[in-house]
């Protein structure tokens, strides 16, 4: 049986995990991301209906990713050479 510590400790563990994840800066990168896999996936599949790219589904969230590494190289240098 669990103790009501037990579950009140989980509890407030999510809502401080939550609230630290759900923050405006997190909410712009993640729509970023999302428009990225949205414009490749929309560009693939118009693509491959003309006939004018032959596309490489495996390939296809390589821009979302691109996107996500250079936002976190751009916080990781803002933050380092932010001045105090």
């Amino acid at each position: 049986m669990r103790t009501k510590n037990k579950i009140s400790f989980e509890k407030n563990f999510q809502q401080k995990f939550i609230s630290k994840v759900n923050t405006t800066n997190n909410k712009i990168i993640m729509k970023t991301m999302l428009l990225c896999v949205f414009l490749s996936l929309s560009f693939a599949f118009v693509s491959e209906k003309t006939g004018w790219l032959e596309v490489d589904w495996k390939i296809i969230f390589i821009p979302a990713l691109l996107v996500l590494q250079i936002i976190i190289i751009g916080t990781a240098l803002k933050n380092r050479y932010k001045k105090h």
